[in-house]
């Protein structure tokens, strides 16, 4: 049994928790002083180390369960009750997001790149919109 890509897909999810949790709170005081009219650079800067840190502990998470949905790992259940030998390749990735965790974890991806679009094309936007995004997917 090959245990490794789970024992480290939990840890991504982990740090990606933790991650979350740091950038909606860096984001929340970023917002918070900008509307008091203490801008602070350095909470914004947390928050988006923590924001790509937590972008990139989702793209590990969504590696491990592909690898262990391509590759037939049905030592674990998420492969075991979604996934078979007989399945195309099409439909192995489809297998992705049958289950109830997968579509979670597609959500959170596409919050992830949602919320790089928005650091890169509306800083306005940035700390409100991504303290509340941050929120959301620490409460994953």
């Amino acid at each position: 049994m090959n245990l490794l890509i789970g024992n480290l897909g939990q840890a991504s999810v982990i740090l990606a928790f933790v991650a979350a949790a740091v950038a909606a709170y860096g984001y929340f005081q970023a917002a918070r002083g900008r509307a008091l009219g203490e801008a602070d650079a350095s909470w914004l800067r947390l928050a988006r180390g923590a924001f790509f840190v937590h972008g990139a502990a989702v793209l590990a998470v969504v590696a491990c369960l592909f690898n262990i949905i391509y590759a037939h790992r049905y030592e674990y259940y998420y492969a075991w009750s979604h996934s078979s030998n007989h399945l195309p390749v099409q439909y192995m990735i489809s297998c992705f997001w049958e289950g109830q965790e997968g579509s979670f974890l597609l959500w959170i991806f596409w919050h992830v790149v949602l919320g790089l679009g928005i650091m890169k094309f509306n800083k306005q936007w940035e700390a409100p919109v991504l303290a509340v995004f941050a929120a959301v997917q620490a409460s994953w």
